[in-house]
């Protein structure tokens, strides 16, 4: 038995050692995976399996389909797939950081997993195994829980990162860094707004969400750092704080605009207008983030912060 358990310790071992890497990989597939279900819905594609779930017009089979139901069906093995590294990386962080908020972000993640298949398989039975599931309630339902593993994963991999680089991430230059790449993000994203520039087919969708989840993301990373990285009254302390508030302002504003466009409220001319004046004003409070950091040194001014 000891031989064993030292054997299976040796094989864990590089694995936990590697904990932040697997947080990344699996936000990362994560991400993918949300995209992925975004451009199988504004395709339409998610409703064509003749109201059967798990698998697809009544086979697991992708043979015979109709490429509609192929990318449907393409969609759920994916889905499933994910959903077992979500899996893993939460035994992954609890047991590499274990009882500290970054394990608890990774478990989060995980428990909030099988609502997101509940409301998944809703989605797209229409009435055949769940009466009137194919409602804009119960999709904004299956939006919002993605949003919710997927902000889980990214603060637990935000956390890892800071356990090990804790004096590059948590201080004006890593705050300053994510607020940059969320500043470039969230442009790409405004551009993209719905019928602005270009016809907002599914492809065009798909993009204008990949820009808007790596915004949210950097801006989550940037409030979790400027956080962490606060320093007194002192001038950098100043700095961070305002980064801190135009990065938290920018975090509610994108939820905000999620609000106006994943179906709760009728999608008008107004509300559109609307979404994209949301959608500049979290540009700005990103950009307004990152000028306020502009001058910084890039030195580290915060100690490696304990877990909390």
């Amino acid at each position: 038995m000891s031989r064993n358990g030292s054997g299976v310790r040796r094989l864990v071992a590089p694995v936990l050692a590697r904990a932040p890497a697997v947080a990344l990989a699996t936000t990362g597939l994560t991400y993918l995976l949300l995209l992925l279900g975004l451009f199988t819905a504004a395709s339409g594609s998610g409703a064509t399996c003749n109201q059967t779930y798990p698998g697809c017009a009544g086979q697991l089979s992708p043979v015979g389909l109709t490429p509609p139901q192929f990318v449907e069906w393409f969609h759920r093995l994916v889905a499933m797939t994910i959903g077992f590294v979500i899996l893993g990386n939460g035994v992954v962080q609890w047991r590499a950081y274990t009882r500290t908020r970054t394990s608890r972000a990774a478990v989060l993640a995980l428990l909030l997993l099988p609502l997101q298949v509940i409301l998944g398989g809703t989605t797209v039975t229409f009435a055949g195994l769940v009466p009137g599931g194919y409602t804009m309630v119960v999709q904004a339902s299956h939006f919002f829980a993605a949003l919710a593993i997927f902000t889980a994963l990214v603060a637990s991999t935000a956390w890892a990162y800071e356990r090990e680089w804790g004096r590059r991430l948590a201080s004006e230059a890593g705050v300053r860094s994510a607020l940059g790449v969320a500043s470039v993000a969230l442009v790409g994203h405004s551009l993209l707004a719905r019928d602005l520039l270009v016809t907002f087919g599914a492809f065009v969708q798909t993009g204008y969400y990949a820009f808007q989840f790596v915004g949210f993301a950097a801006v989550l990373a940037a409030v979790l750092w400027a956080r962490d990285a606060e320093t007194g009254n002192s001038s950098t302390g100043l700095r961070l704080r305002r980064a801190h508030h135009a990065a938290l302002g920018c975090l509610f504003l994108l939820v905000v605009e999620m609000v106006l466009l994943v179906g709760i409220v009728p999608i008008t001319q107004p509300v559109e207008t609307l979404s994209w004046v949301v959608a500049a004003a979290a540009t700005a409070a990103a950009l307004v983030g990152r000028v306020t950091l502009s001058d910084a040194s890039g030195r580290s001014y915060a100690q490696s912060p304990s877990e909390r």
